[in-house]
């Protein structure tokens, strides 16, 4: 889709391991400009989820990640919303289009560019059901400088730490060590409030499961099970930079567990 000299470009910005995961990267940071350019978008929906962590707050960024997550602020029909999208992002082609009763999801499939070609989709996900935030929306600047695209917007979020009890939530919820490696990421970048991520945390588990949200023996059972899951533990390897960078070479997700156990299991 993007020709080969622009995809050798990005890379040097995003040296990931793979041709396709350079160019779809490529497209992700054009697709969010574009939603965030548009007026009504940018005012009805707001970025969550691994990528806005990585493209948003850590620097330079740790990991590859691959799906575009979004949240409907108020709560409305979605219709003109995902139509708006639809349009907006047409330099992708048509989509298949998934409803369900708590998200919509767009999915755009297209061709790598350099050989072997290999099929690539991009999934943007919205949340139709969580309409609100417990440490408020904010704007974030973000700009793309490549020859292929080059533009600018502010993107709307939420702050790091409500990003992080959504991840926390996330750690729990589903068998993915990427959670774990995110959340060591940014406790060992970042200065951050624990005492806020933990409040989002319990805020989100609370409205999806109610009273039935995990004790801390049982996030730690959790937890413990997943530390001895070699699926778990090798969920990250085929996404991490391939530079310098110490995070590729030195990543022990023993040790981030240790970090998260102290830092946040301990204080549930």
């Amino acid at each position: 889709m993007i020709p080969q000299a622009y995809i050798t470009e990005w890379s040097h910005k995003v040296p990931w391991q793979t041709n396709e995961q350079v160019e779809q990267d490529l497209v992700i940071c054009r697709a969010l400009t574009e939603i965030f350019k548009d007026e009504f978008l940018a005012n009805h929906l707001a970025f969550r989820g691994g990528t806005a962590l990585h493209k948003l707050y850590l620097s330079p960024q740790p990991r590859y990640s691959e799906d575009i997550d979004l949240v409907q602020i108020t709560a409305e029909p979605i219709k003109e919303t995902i139509d708006r999208i639809r349009d907006i992002l047409s330099f992708l082609g048509k989509p298949v289009v998934k409803q369900k009763a708590n998200n919509n999801t767009l999915i755009f499939r297209f061709e790598s560019e350099i050989a072997p070609v290999m099929p690539l989709r991009l999934k943007v996900e919205t949340n139709c059901r969580e309409h609100f935030s417990v440490l408020g929306i904010t704007k974030f600047p973000f700009s793309v400088e490549s020859q292929w695209y080059n533009d600018r917007c502010e993107i709307t979020t939420y702050q790091l730490e409500e990003l992080l009890g959504t991840k926390l939530r996330a750690l729990y919820q589903r068998r993915k060590g990427r959670d774990l490696f995110d959340l060591y990421t940014a406790i060992t970048q970042k200065e951050l409030n624990f005492g806020q991520i933990l409040t989002s945390y319990r805020e989100y588990m609370n409205f999806v499961v109610g009273s039935n949200a995990p004790t801390q023996k049982e996030f730690l059972l959790n937890m413990e099970e997943k530390m001895g899951d070699t699926e778990f533990l090798g969920d990250i390897t085929g996404l991490l930079r391939r530079d310098s960078n110490d995070t590729y070479d030195t990543y022990d997700p023993q040790e981030a567990y240790e970090i998260i156990r102290v830092n946040l299991l301990e204080r549930i």
